[in-house]
Formats: structure tokens, sequence, C-alpha cells
């Protein structure tokens, strides 16, 4: 052998660890929920480019999408830390990092958020009925309390083990089931209102079937997704296959608000063909046509969300002296073209 050769190494023996157990949830979570982060984006899109709501709803809606982006950049942060800087650091894996604390604060303000705006929505329709929107309130709140309690607990153990722990199985427990009713409770409200306010008219009660349609699957959609998580959570913890479902949520809650926001357009063009000149505006307000108050309650429901596009009292308006702010949402002396 040449003496400038190198002598060839020993073999090594090599120690085959298989972790997919372990993340096989966390990767096909980030996966989902990185698909899911680029439908947000699109909707968010469209909605900033075509809304004309307040201010107040426009940074509401720009808050969440921001905030749902910075779950799934903590998702993948996540993924880092454990495939990439420590990989093969076996004592990393038990460790619940800032990542996971965070995201899952993000996560219950997220899902908390939607719901007081469909809280607002419910209370806005039906102001007579206040009470739906205080069971409402006190289940989300409550939600969102124990959702907090159970993230400063684990921030205090920062180990994945504790997420097992009863206490903490306890406290998501109620969060999840909370904000489920909630979403429920939520969705039986605006169910009714619209199902309540269908008159026999065609041009009318077709507006109202098609919120009853966005309604209805949103809140299958959220409802039946904080029950999947529950379950699958408490059934077995450990096995982490409720992850994807928890990194799904955020993801879910802000893109069904959004999308309801931005399918108000086609639904405003249903409305529209129910107007008139601004000169017909005041005699159909004054009059007690039953189809023309329909239509404009119809139009006020079609508005779903858009503040300051609600139809006023328009016989207040008068006495008041003051031009009515919406000409374009006007209806015919003939009622339905």
């Amino acid at each position: 052998m040449d003496s400038s050769t190198p002598p060839p190494l020993a073999p090594v023996g090599t120690v085959a660890i298989n972790i997919g157990p372990e993340f096989d949830g966390m990767y096909t979570g980030i996966l989902l929920a990185t698909v899911l982060s680029g439908i947000t984006i699109v909707q968010g899109w469209i909605y900033l480019n075509n809304n004309r709501d307040t201010w107040l709803l426009r940074s509401l809606v720009l808050f969440l999408i921001s905030a749902d982006i910075l779950t799934t950049s903590l998702d993948l942060r996540l993924m880092h830390r454990y495939l990439v800087e420590n990989f093969g650091n076996l004592t990393e894996l038990v460790v619940a990092p800032y990542e996971i604390i965070t995201e899952y604060a993000v996560t219950v303000l997220i899902v908390f958020l939607v719901q007081l705006f469909f809280l607002s929505r419910v209370y806005m329709l039906r102001k007579e009925k206040w009470i739906v929107a205080l069971v409402i309130a006190v289940f989300a709140t409550a939600a969102v309390v124990t959702g907090f309690v159970a993230i400063a607990d684990l921030a205090h153990h920062p180990r994945v083990a504790f997420l097992t722990s009863t206490a903490n199985k306890v406290l998501f427990g109620i969060n999840g089931s909370f904000s489920a009713v909630a979403d429920i409770i939520i969705t039986a409200a605006l169910t009714w209102t619209f199902a309540s306010s269908k008159k026999g008219i065609k041009r009318s009660d077709t507006i109202l079937q098609k919120l009853l349609m966005y309604v209805v699957s949103r809140g299958l959609l959220v409802s039946v997704s904080q029950v999947l998580f529950l379950v699958t959570y408490l059934a077995k913890p450990d096995a982490l296959w409720w992850v994807p479902l928890h990194f799904m949520l955020s993801k879910l809650y802000v893109i069904t608000m959004v999308a309801m926001l931005n399918g108000r357009e086609s639904i405003r063009s249903q409305a529209n063909g129910v107007q008139t000149s601004t000169s017909m505006f005041t005699e159909s307000a004054a009059g007690r046509n039953t189809q023309r108050l329909i239509v404009q309650k119809t139009i006020e429901l079609s508005q779903f969300g858009e503040d300051d596009y609600l139809p006023q009292d328009i016989n207040s308006e008068q006495r008041k002296g003051d031009k009515p702010t919406r000409p374009d949402h006007i209806v015919t002396d003939n009622g339905i073209n």
C-alpha cells in the first residue's frame, strides 16, 4: 500500500431512529396549513381590492390575515427547529419551544375575534334578540380565557409532555367545546334570521337562500373542525394526529369570514336589480307597500358585515331633514322587476 494513501476508515455503527410517529401528524398539519395559508392570501387580496367597508372592518380583516400568516410562519419555524437546527438531538423533541406557545396563542385570538365579528352581525340584524348575542359572548369569552390559561401553563412548563397532562386536557377541552358551542349558536341565530325573513317573493328569497348557504356552510365547517380537533386531542393527545386540525383552525376561520365578505358582491348585484332613481327613493320609503319593505329588508340583510352600507331608517332621516345615504339601494313602486 502506498504510504501516501490514507488508511481505510473503520466501519462505524449506525443507530436507526424512526421519529415518524411523532412527526407524521405535525408534517401533515404544516403541509395542509401552508396550502390553506395561500387561500387566505388570495381571499385577502380580493377583499382589499374590492371592499368598501369602514376602516374598522378593513383593519380587522387585515389583522386576521396577518395573524394567520404568522401562525404558518411559526409552524414552519417549528419544523425547522426540530429537523434542521437540532437534527439528531432527541432531547430537543421533548421541549415545547416558543413557536408552539405563540402559535397556539395567536390561533386562540383569531378564533375569538372572528366569533366577535359574527356576534356583532347577530346583534345588528336582530337587536331585539340581544340575549342570543349575550349567550354567544359568554361562550366565546369563556373559550378564549381558558385557552390563554392553558397557554400560560404551557409556557410555565415548556414540555411537550405537558400537552398530555390532565390539567391541560381539561383546559383545552373547555376551550374547544365552548368555541364549538359559540359557533353553533352563531350559525343557528343567523340561519333563523335569514330563514324567517323569507316572504315568498322570488328575487328576495333567492338572495336570502344564498345567505343561508354561506352561513350554514361556514358554520358546519368550523364547528365540525373544532369538534374533530377536540375528539382527537382528548382521545390520544400523545399521537399528535390532532395537530393537523389545530394548525388548520385559524385558516378555516379567516378564510370563511373573508370569503363571506367577498361574496357580498354577487349578492349585491342581485339586490341592485330592484333599484331606481333617487327621486323614487323618498316616495317609496314613505309608502306602506309590503313588497317594498320586504325588498328593503332583504337588501339590508344582503349587506351582511358592511356597517356603512346598511339602509338607514328612512322615516327618521326625513324627520331630521337629511338626505338618504344610499340612493343606490332603492326599489321601484312596482316592487321587484
